[in-house]
């Protein structure tokens, strides 16, 4: 069963790069806006069960007005952590569309190998995180196309920024060593992002999983399920918008930040994915320049590798931290 490109294509698959020719500049003043802004952040101990950790609640100001984001920080107690010249190397987890920063629980298999866990909520998923940004137009149901006619005020403007400062905030803990970025279908996208946006913050690894928000115009072209549906619902009201969004959503394009990326890279791709396609994956892999590697699941869908793949996880960022 095929649902992209034969693997022999996709392994030479390199799609022209969208980025405008102010794309670098764009995001060097939306990091110049975020770094401008304090985080406030608060950290409140929370009661849990597992002896060996201790887990937090976190709330930080997200990127613009309004938005304090909420997250989850899990740190081993002492005589349980990964020491490295005395500090701690620390995870940072991206969670996948309409998802959340989960339970603790989650994270246990990460925090009881020694590592600090940070999970944060994407604003306005279904988190703990509102999104109080105020969008100057409708858009369809969902985040895919709020704000979708202009970079500056596109929704995942603020979305990549929340995350980058998710990074700001475990750098500003004493403790806190090398830092790894990782997440599955969005918590991809936004791990890629992340990785080329705050290059200069201590990341020494990303695990984009089967990530979404990757090679636009040949994603919304192959999906078959999946959020790339609200694209086309948005259109089919607002048919001359197209190029205009697509404009925008270059900006935000995985594959436009892949070259930007200076780290090690664990990229996975699911050839049977009809929500995140198996060529807008080896798109990102393919223009990637720093030194990566790519585990293929040829006869899963968009679960990806599951319990398998974890397992790669683990040797990777053993091998970098």
């Amino acid at each position: 069963m095929i649902v992209d490109k034969p693997l022999a294509e996709l392994e030479q698959y390199v799609p022209d790069l969208t980025a405008k020719s102010d794309f670098d500049a764009f995001w060097q003043q939306t990091l110049a806006e975020s770094d401008a802004q304090p985080l406030n952040a608060t950290i409140e101990e929370y009661p849990y069960p597992v002896e060996r950790v201790t887990v937090y609640k976190v709330r930080y100001d997200g990127f613009g007005q309004g938005t304090r984001v909420a997250g989850w920080y899990i740190v081993p107690k002492a005589g349980y952590r990964l020491d490295v010249d005395g500090k701690v190397p620390t995870l940072v987890h991206y969670h996948g569309y309409s998802g959340s920063k989960g339970q603790p629980t989650e994270f246990l298999h990460w925090a009881l190998q020694g590592y600090n866990v940070f999970t944060v909520d994407t604003r306005g998923q279904s988190g703990d995180t509102p999104d109080n940004h105020a969008y100057p137009s409708g858009y369809a149901i969902g985040c895919m196309t709020k704000g979708i006619l202009d970079p500056s005020n596109y929704y995942y403007r603020f979305a990549y920024m929340d995350c980058v400062r998710a990074v700001d905030f475990v750098r500003s803990q004493p403790e806190t060593g090398a830092i790894a970025v990782m997440g599955t279908s969005q918590g991809g996208g936004l791990t890629l992002a992340v990785a080329a946006l705050a290059r200069e913050k201590g990341i020494v690894a990303a695990l984009p999983n089967v990530p979404y928000l990757c090679h636009f115009r040949r994603s919304v072209e192959v999906f078959t399920t999946g959020p790339y549906q609200e694209l086309v619902n948005y259109w089919k009201n607002h048919p001359y918008d197209v190029e205009q969004s697509y404009r925008t959503l270059s900006y935000f394009d995985g594959m436009n930040f892949a070259p930007r990326i200076t780290c090690p890279v664990l990229l996975s791709v699911a050839l049977l994915d009809t929500t995140c396609p198996p060529s807008s994956g080896f798109a990102v892999y393919n223009h990637l320049s720093s030194e990566k590697a790519i585990k293929i699941y040829p006869y899963n869908g968009h679960e990806g590798g599951t319990h398998f793949h974890q397992e790669e996880m683990y040797n990777f960022v053993r091998k970098y931290i």
